[in-house]
C-alpha cells in the first residue's frame, strides 16, 4: 500500500496523500515534501466533511458522493471514497484537482485490487483439506462450479407465461 502512496505523492503539486477508514482512522500515508505530523487531524477533517456532505445529499435520494474536493487559498483537499477506504490528497495552489483525478482513481484501484487479492488468498488457505493438500478446483462428479452465464434449466421463473418450445425448429411459446 505504501509503495501505491509514495509513487502517487512523487507526481507534482501533490503535497501530501493519506489513506483513511471511513470513519476517519489513518491507515497509511506519504508525503511529497519531509515527514509531516498532520496526518491524523487530515483523517478526522476529510472523514467529518465527506459524512457531513454524504448526510446533506441523503434527503434528495444521492448516492453518497464518492469524490469530493475543497480549493482553498494555500491548496486543495480531494477525497476520493471506495468501497473499503478512502483516499485523501492534499494539492499545492498550482495544481488543479482535475489534474489528479485519473491518479487518484487508478491508486485506489491498486489498494483494493490488493485489498482483494490478499482476501482471495486468505480464503484460499482455509479452503485446504484436513491434510494439509490444497482441494482441487476441479468439479467432481455431477456437482458443477457456477459458470459466467448461469445454466437455467426453468426458463418459466423468469420468463412468464412463455413455454419452452414443444417441437424442434418453432419458437418457445407456439
Amino acid at each position: 500500500m505504501n509503495a501505491f502512496l509514495e509513487a502517487f505523492a512523487g507526481l507534482p503539486g501533490v503535497e501530501f496523500v493519506l489513506l483513511i477508514s471511513h470513519d476517519g482512522v489513518p491507515i497509511a500515508h506519504a508525503s511529497g515534501a519531509a515527514g509531516s505530523e498532520r496526518e491524523e487531524s487530515l483523517a478526522a477533517l476529510a472523514a467529518s466533511w465527506l459524512n457531513d456532505v454524504s448526510m446533506a445529499v441523503a434527503p434528495l435520494s444521492w448516492d453518497a458522493p464518492r469524490r469530493i474536493c475543497l480549493r482553498a487559498g494555500r491548496g486543495t483537499i480531494v477525497v476520493r471514497r471506495s468501497e473499503s477506504a478512502c483516499l485523501v490528497v492534499l494539492l499545492g495552489r498550482e495544481t488543479s484537482p482535475e489534474d489528479v483525478r485519473l491518479s487518484m482513481d487508478g491508486a485506489l484501484a491498486r489498494i483494493e485490487r490488493a485489498r482483494h487479492g490478499r482476501a482471495m488468498s486468505g480464503s484460499a488457505a482455509n479452503t485446504n483439506g484436513s491434510d494439509g493438500t490444497a482441494a482441487s478446483s476441479e468439479p467432481s462428479g455431477s456437482a458443477q462450479a457456477p459458470g459466467p452465464i448461469p445454466y437455467r434449466p426453468d426458463p418459466s421463473a423468469v420468463e412468464e407465461g412463455v413455454r419452452p418450445a414443444s417441437h424442434p425448429g418453432n419458437p418457445p411459446g407456439t
